[in-house]
């Protein structure tokens, strides 16, 4: 039987969790000025290096209730603006550094062509109207997971119980993963519940707690379930609540304990 809690709140004071509690960190933060969330948090119209600070306010939380040691996994892309490409991977390397973590890997996460039937409307400029050399644009259709580990030393159980198959580690250890998006409704951009699969299966063992401060429609928390872990969910964005109790729902036959608390009612 495992627990988990879902703060409908702000993330950067995460005040629930106390230091070093959690076990790993699996997110995915809002994309900067390209998806409509909802009214409140990062990632609507602003500038750049206000994005920026709102996510680095997250992850100096992230520091605080990381045990150490232990891993921290965001996913994030790249974004395009009028400026040039914003390389949203390097700053978040750069943050994560100086709150001192170590970067450990890389991942390159591949989507489907055509992933939503849609072209990016700079590769239809390209395509349609500006089909001539110097013009040149793409679909991108990449992310990249950034795996980090807290300083410190790593306390995690070795035994046969928690070892991994040789089967399990060739799928799993390569540095690109081609992965179909996820189709869940009624949210603008949730990721594959594979992605946290892999990451909790070769990062936890039973029993850890997972954490998740862009729980979005809370897919780290129902594979974390799955997996027999628990998890900490945060969504700051209230209309999401139903999607995450679907969720719930779905294991309620499992045993596991579920507790939700809605704050920043403001």
């Amino acid at each position: 039987m495992t627990s988990h809690k879902v703060i409908i709140g702000d993330s950067s004071k995460m005040n629930e969790i106390k230091d070093e509690k959690i076990q790993l960190i699996v997110t995915s933060p809002p994309y900067w000025n390209l998806k409509k969330y909802g009214p409140k948090g990062i990632g609507r119209k602003e500038s750049y290096s206000i994005y920026l600070d709102g996510i680095k306010k997250i992850l100096v939380e992230m520091k605080r209730v990381l045990e150490p040691g232990r891993f921290a996994i965001i996913n994030v892309g790249t974004a395009v603006s009028n400026e040039g490409m914003m390389p949203i991977n390097g700053d978040i390397v750069k943050i994560m550094e100086e709150l001192g973590f170590t970067f450990r890997k890389e991942i390159i996460w591949i989507k489907p062509k055509g992933t939503q039937g849609l072209w990016q409307r700079g590769t239809t400029k390209y395509l349609k109207s500006e089909p001539y050399p110097g013009y040149f644009n793409l679909n991108i259709m990449h992310e990249y997971i950034l795996i980090f580990q807290n300083e410190g030393e790593m306390k995690i159980e070795k035994s046969e119980k928690t070892r991994l198959t040789e089967e399990y580690i060739k799928k799993v250890a390569w540095s690109m993963w081609d992965l179909r998006v996820s189709y869940t409704k009624g949210h603008p951009a949730p990721f594959p519940e594979e992605i946290p699969n892999r990451l909790i299966q070769v990062y936890t063992v039973k029993g850890d707690t997972v954490l998740d401060p862009f729980g979005g429609s809370g897919t780290t928390m129902k594979v974390a379930e799955e997996l027999g872990r628990n998890s900490v969910t945060y969504e700051i964005h209230e209309e999401f609540l139903d999607i995450i109790k679907e969720k719930i729902e779905q294991k309620t036959n499992r045993g596991s304990k579920y507790k939700i608390a809605i704050r920043d009612k403001n």
